[in-house]
């Protein structure tokens, strides 16, 4: 649990650090706050009376101790009282939910998008968007807290600049963040769509209170989201979690990065639907031979993921193949890092999760160190294919509670 400090300089710091343990206590009492964080009980208690003033926490009765001890009374987040837009832009489509201060999705919508358009005709659907969600709950701009966005990076978080992300043509130097602001009037934040799905799972998700945990993505590409002792972890470049391009076979197929036998060339959707058509083609059975002698291209991933769920065994053993190279990936980043959990979610889980949820923790089960002193745990998100709109507006909400100290010295 991270502690509290009582300087004045960092009042912002204490604020949060109370919202988040309000948040996840759901019932925690000014005394459990002061005992859990170090801070005094009077800045607790003057932290608390301001959140009660501004209406974001309220009260909720008193909980009975044991021992005979004085019952404490109870503190919540108010839902209602501030609400986070998210919207997730990825090749084919753009998703846009709205969430209210516990996490909950209160509206959402989703929108095709060709993959020739242009970054203007993008930016332009997801502030329509925004506006149609927003309308669609009922809720006073006033009480949005801003926009997040989560796009295929790279891109740059603090400038909220896209940098040309493969697979998207003409996204060169897309200036987010600047011009969604002018279109909306809401604060914007911008980040990659592995590190948003990383926060959303840990506001609402099976990573809620995790400290080392990673969130896979896999949507048109694949990458990870990284937490790090609470903490987004990005690197020195802000390129941590490129877990797409991680080399396994030196004299494997060549990659788009330069190097050979690279993750996604095992595990990305374009890849798993090309190694079907390839053995179709080759004459194996399968119920997509049909579809397969009509119009070879009409085999693409979502064929592929329905005649899986319909037991056909080429389907279904290639997305078991790609789920086994990406669980020996995941194995060594487990052994590295430490970590306590992985969560897989996106698009490109959907429907499917299940094979790849098996796969992968068999192989941490079977070949992760020292496995009689620690257990990783492995889950599904619960978000599915929202997964980054709700993780974008987690990025709003993350922005507004979540604690650090990086950068505070006392003055």
């Amino acid at each position: 649990m991270q502690s509290g400090t009582n300087l004045l300089k960092v009042r912002d710091y204490n604020r949060r650090l109370v919202l988040e343990m309000i948040r996840l206590g759901n019932g925690v009492s000014r005394a459990d706050i002061a005992e859990r964080t170090g801070l005094t009980s009077q800045t607790v208690s003057n932290i608390v009376r301001r959140l009660l003033d501004e209406g974001f926490i309220v009260e909720a009765g008193k909980r009975r101790l044991e021992g005979g001890r004085k019952p404490r009374m109870g503190l919540r987040i108010n839902p209602g009282a501030g609400y986070a837009l998210g919207a997730h832009v990825d090749r084919d489509e753009v998703r846009v939910a709205l969430l209210d201060l516990s996490g909950e999705v209160v509206a959402r919508n989703h929108h095709g998008l060709f993959r020739e358009s242009d970054p203007s005709e993008a930016i332009a659907l997801i502030s329509d968007s925004v506006e149609d969600v927003v309308g669609e709950a009922g809720v006073e701009r006033e009480r949005i807290l801003g926009l997040g966005v989560a796009c295929p990076g790279p891109l740059d978080p603090s400038s909220g600049v896209v940098h040309e992300p493969p697979g998207m043509p003409g996204w060169r130097e897309v200036r987010m963040k600047e011009v969604l602001e002018a279109q909306t009037g809401y604060e914007v934040v911008v980040d990659n769509d592995a590190i948003a799905s990383a926060v959303g799972e840990r506001w609402m998700g099976s990573a809620r209170g995790a400290q080392d945990f990673m969130f896979v993505y896999k949507g048109w590409g694949m990458g990870a989201g990284l937490f790090i002792g609470g903490q987004v972890y990005r690197g020195k470049t802000g390129t941590a979690g490129e877990i797409g391009h991680m080399p396994l076979d030196p004299n494997g197929p060549e990659c788009s990065c330069g190097n050979r036998g690279c993750l996604i060339r095992y595990c990305s959707p374009q890849e798993i639907s090309a190694a079907v058509r390839w053995r179709l083609q080759r004459g194996e059975a399968s119920i997509l031979r049909e579809d397969f002698e009509a119009t070879p291209e009409s085999v693409d991933f979502a064929a592929v993921r329905r005649a899986a769920l319909a037991d056909d065994k080429l389907a279904l053993g290639e997305l078991k193949r790609s789920a086994r190279v990406l669980g020996n990936a995941l194995v060594g980043l487990v052994n590295i890092l430490d970590l306590e959990l992985v969560v897989i979610g996106g698009k490109g889980f959907g429907g499917i999760g299940y094979i790849y949820e098996h796969e992968i923790r068999e192989a941490i089960e079977r070949r992760s160190l020292y496995p009689d002193r620690r257990e990783v745990r492995v889950e599904l998100s619960t978000a599915e294919e929202d997964v980054g709109a709700v993780g974008a507006a987690s990025l709003i909400l993350h922005t507004y509670y979540a604690p650090r100290m990086r950068g505070l010295r006392e003055v």
